[in-house]
């Protein structure tokens, strides 16, 4: 199946929430699966996490899948203290394909 890789982090900051939220709607509209490399991120926002649930929600009614790669371990703690632990499908590192 085809996936759509795109990086979250500009210049070692987090892409912000509008420029987040844009890529998210131009890649649902390309009715691939989705990955989002979140390397060198601890944390995010409410509003990045709000578009997070909202790609993952439109994935599924797509019948597609919303992945993330490079999850630290933080980061995957502050999903899990958010309830949104199972919202997505979350790989430690990407692999070398």
């Amino acid at each position: 199946m085809e996936r759509t890789v795109f990086e979250v982090e500009r210049s070692g900051d987090w892409m912000p929430a509008e420029e987040l939220r844009a890529e998210a709607l131009k890649v649902l509209g390309e009715g691939k699966d989705v990955t989002l490399s979140l390397k060198s991120l601890n944390h995010l926002d409410a509003s990045a996490l709000q578009i997070l649930l909202a790609l993952g929600i439109e994935q599924k009614k797509q019948g597609r899948q919303l992945q993330l790669t490079n999850v630290s371990s933080q980061l995957r703690q502050w999903f899990d203290y958010s309830g949104a632990v199972g919202q997505f499908v979350m790989v430690a590192e990407e692999s070398n394909e």
